[in-house]
């Protein structure tokens, strides 16, 4: 028998499926608006550790539950609870974080606390439905999942992100109210927590990941990508990211445009006239418009306009901004408008909102220079807080499509550290770019690289036709009158890493510990350059910078949640004497666990992959998550009114389903990425919406199979085995690409088909 009374369904009299779809909305919207929070307040592999960690609340109940049956009023205080420590969980990340710092057991303890009270409700319907109703329980806690999945991104449109997730609590507390929890109680907390949002101060954001907050931010917006802040305006040396030696250094007007924090860019006083902005050809990332005058311009991530001032400054005729968050473009060029002279409005400049490679996919146009300065957010999204949302553009599809993208004398100009920390990135880059035009056919690709460094930054210049002697005149003229260095071609006594590197290759570096392969988009990890199966001795860690600080993070977080499910698997053996062992626990043990790592498998890696088809991280968290909560959510409804037997082969047939899928991906994303929006969403959705119908079988088909009694703690094993799948995609993604971890769901799904027909694996 369950150890929650069937009777806690009956008194709900039908309502509890409105129950348990309140509660999973809220845990989907917290789990993803949460990431957004912190990732302005924690660097993104801190804020990956921190909520990989709370998730494992969810299924902790299932443990409690397995050693000692709940009580009475056991979902109305589960439901109470997250009522209230939803918004209390925002109060003290806001409010006490910065004192903490990345105390792991902070943040952890912050997060877990609301997350395993919905857990607990969520865990408390589903054991307490008789028979196949679980199937219909389970459908309604999929779809309000799915609805969630729909409202995040229009919701963190409207409202500021911070009170958004505390009024998460007002779904709990409905549900509480349905559960006949008294109407005063839930009154007195929903007013306490709408008084507590009306006036805001405990959910205002003072400081980031890299600094207090002193000033106040003139305009502050929280989007699906970041948190874009503007800073008032202040006469300093003119902002740079390499300025050479020879700058001359005088005081510019500028506004900080601040995005999670953490990177940022100067919006530059502009009245209309050019003579004034002779400070930008100093920095290294402008040396391609000193080269030859360019006509036709693509600038990807234009963020404050600096670079449209230098390309227009430089004689473009023709300018093509593109950013992808349209906050920053609404900022920069309306609400400072008057400031920055409507730099995106200005007569020759077209301002595209969309991700690059997507813009770039569909455009005709061939650029005279092609330029990507520092891209780089450091921004947590939805996806995965290792999937950067800049990823995609440093990868050997991507420079494949801007080699195609030139024009016949074109020059594709991309800057990154070359010095300090982050010094590998540039012989990363550089090593990206002379495969990408190995598999374009060029037989030398370094004749057409020419790398010039100014302060810590190297800018890397791949020509489309080889580099003659006057033109590398002309650059060595150009970094003589600006103090810039010339790196490649090296000269003999040039020991810089990056010059050894191109000249002897990787070999010695990858000997160390580090990864310097090519990525692509199948692994697009350009900036994590260790080796996460090799990571080098302290000493080495010790000089590296906080991207490959996150590979050594996500190898301990891997080992610390496989400890912690491993301790939650064995506790019940340890503890044998206390929990009810009914027929099926072994069998369905094994069936749990693998249908827990399969969803991750199949999930994580199907919305990185559509995030660059659909041109957007929140886009793939609509159209791929929310097709798959529904589609899953339909298919579980579908479970209690098939026979057996049908049910059954369903999900032998979803193997299949999935391996076709992963097949058709490829022809999908070759030959439509050039359709419409609306199209290609249609396709997506198309494509995904079958397997995860399929999908939806699986969780109450095993439930109903292995048994009542272990319910609570099937539970257990189901969430705690998605959480070490969703670390362990990350981990065997950058090792061997997301396809490979979409295989393995594929192999972890065939062994669920074979437990569920296999009865004698029943104990």
């Amino acid at each position: 028998m369950p150890l929650i009374s069937v009777g806690t369904i009956t008194r709900l009299g039908g309502r509890e499926f409105l129950v348990i779809g309140l509660v999973s909305c809220a845990v989907l919207l917290y789990a993803i608006l949460v990431t957004r929070i912190l990732s302005v307040v924690l660097w993104y592999h801190f804020a990956f550790l921190s909520i990989s960690l709370a998730m494992l609340g969810l299924g902790a109940p299932g443990v409690w539950y397995s050693l000692a049956a709940p009580g009475a009023k056991a979902l109305e205080r589960s439901l109470i609870a997250a009522g209230v420590l939803t918004p209390l969980s925002v109060v003290a990340i806001l409010q006490w974080g910065s004192r903490f710092g990345e105390s792991a057991p902070f943040w952890v303890l912050v997060l877990l606390a609301p997350l395993a009270a919905m857990g607990s409700a969520v865990c408390l319907l589903i054991i307490a439905a008789p028979g196949n109703r679980v199937a219909r329980i389970y459908g309604a806690d999929l779809l309000g999942a799915t609805l969630g999945a729909l409202l995040v991104i229009p919701l963190m449109h409207g409202i500021p992100t911070p009170p958004l997730v505390a009024s998460l609590g007002l779904l709990p507390l409905g549900a509480a109210l349905l559960c006949g929890t008294s109407p005063r109680i839930v009154a007195a907390l929903a007013t306490a927590l709408l008084v507590s949002i009306a006036w805001g101060k405990p959910y205002e954001l003072r400081y980031t990941k890299s600094r207090a907050e002193v000033t106040p931010p003139l305009y502050e917006r929280w989007t699906p990508t970041a948190r874009v802040a503007v800073f008032p305006a202040r006469k300093t040396d003119a902002f740079a990211w390499g300025m050479g030696s020879r700058y001359r250094h005088e005081p510019v007007e500028q506004l900080w445009l601040e995005l999670d924090g953490s990177a940022g860019s100067p919006i530059t006083r502009f009245d209309g006239s050019l003579d004034g902005l002779e400070h930008l050809f100093f920095d290294v990332t402008s040396a391609a418009y000193q080269i030859r005058k360019p006509s036709q311009v693509c600038i990807i991530g234009a963020g404050g306009g600096r670079d449209i001032l230098t390309a227009l400054k430089a004689g473009a005729s023709r300018v093509d901004a593109v950013e992808l968050n349209p906050f920053i473009v609404e900022a920069v060029g309306e609400t400072f408008g008057e400031f920055s002279g409507g730099v995106y409005h200005l007569p020759a400049v077209r301002a595209v909102v969309d991700e690059g490679r997507s813009f770039l996919t569909r455009t005709a146009e061939h650029y005279d220079v092609l330029q990507i300065s520092l891209i780089d957010t450091w921004a947590a999204t939805a996806v995965g807080a290792y999937s950067l949302s800049e990823n995609n553009l440093y990868t050997l599809e991507a420079f494949r499509l801007y080699w195609q993208r030139l024009a016949p004398d074109g020059i594709l100009t991309i800057s990154r550290w070359i010095s300090g920390s982050m010094q590998m990135e540039a012989s990363r880059l550089a090593l990206l770019a002379d495969a990408a035009l190995r598999q374009e056919g060029i037989g030398d690709p370094l004749q057409h690289i020419v790398l010039l460094q100014g302060d810590r930054v190297g800018n890397l210049l791949l020509f489309k036709r080889p580099r003659d002697r006057a033109r590398m005149e002309a650059i060595d003229r150009i970094a003589a009158e600006r103090g810039f260095v010339r790196r490649w071609p090296a000269s003999a006594r040039d020991d810089s890493l990056l010059s050894v590197v191109l000249r002897e290759g990787p070999a010695r570096l990858e000997r160390m510990g580090f990864d310097l392969s090519p990525p692509s988009d199948d692994r697009p990890f350009f900036f994590q350059t260790l080796n996460i199966l090799r990571v080098p001795d302290a000493s080495v860690q010790a000089v590296v910078g906080f991207n490959e600080k996150s590979v050594v993070l996500l190898r301990q977080l891997l080992v610390t949640v496989a400890v912690a499910t491993l301790c939650l698997f064995f506790i019940p053996f340890l503890l044998r004497r206390h929990i009810s062992r009914a027929a099926g626990f072994g069998a369905g043990s094994a069936y749990f666990s693998s249908i827990g790592c399969a969803f991750m498998f199949v999930e994580i890696p199907l919305i990185n992959r559509f995030t660059l088809y659909l041109g957007h991280p929140s886009r793939a968290v609509v159209v791929v998550l929310g097709t798959m909560l529904l589609g899953a959510g339909l298919g579980a409804l579908s479970v209690s009114s098939l026979a057996a037997g049908r049910a059954r082969a369903a999900v032998l047939l979803l193997p299949l389903l999935l391996t076709l899928q992963t097949v058709a991906l490829h022809v999908l994303f070759a030959k439509t990425q050039s359709l419409s929006l609306p199209l290609r969403a249609a396709l997506a959705i198309a494509i995904v919406a079958p397997p995860s119908y399929l999908m939806g079988f699986a969780f109450p088909l095993g439930m109903m199979r292995f048994g009542e009694g272990n319910r609570s703690w099937f539970w257990a094993v189901n969430g705690a085995t998605s959480v070490v799948a969703s670390v362990s995609t990350l981990a065997l993604a950058m090792v061997f690409g997301f396809a490979a971890v979409q295989a393995v769901g594929i192999v972890c799904y065939v062994a669920a088909g074979l437990l569920l027909w296999r009865g004698a694996w029943s104990s």
